[in-house]
């Protein structure tokens, strides 16, 4: 989950997915689109790919990209799963820290109460 996470920390790729969820694109279709350099387009591509956010299929020398959509789907179960693990999703109020019963645990622990 990471990974693809990861992958759509950033607007540019975030842009590229809303591109390929319209229809399949060439690496220079992408490029005319974003309005980035080759390199880059092919690095950000490159990302999406091994996050498993797109699939390529070379056909003779042109690679055409779309939305692996197995693979964002596998996202959204990973984080659905991931927040309703979270606490604040299964009841109403998290339980207290320690810290408020005993205000001196940091020091006792050897830590600096103010980190």
């Amino acid at each position: 989950m990471l990974n693809r996470l990861k992958a759509l920390g950033d607007l540019h790729r975030q842009n590229i997915l809303k591109l390929l969820a319209a229809q399949e694109m060439g690496a220079c279709e992408i490029i005319q689109a974003i309005g980035l350099s080759q390199p880059a387009i092919a690095h950000h591509l490159k990302i999406l790919k091994q996050a498993g956010l797109i699939n390529s299929e070379k056909e003779g020398k042109i690679v055409f990209y779309n939305l692996n959509k197995d693979g964002l789907k596998e996202l959204l179960k990973e984080m659905d799963g991931f927040l309703e693990g979270l606490s604040c999703f299964s009841c109403s109020l998290a339980k207290p820290s320690p810290l408020r019963q005993n205000p001196n645990l940091c020091a006792e622990m050897g830590f600096d109460p103010e980190v």
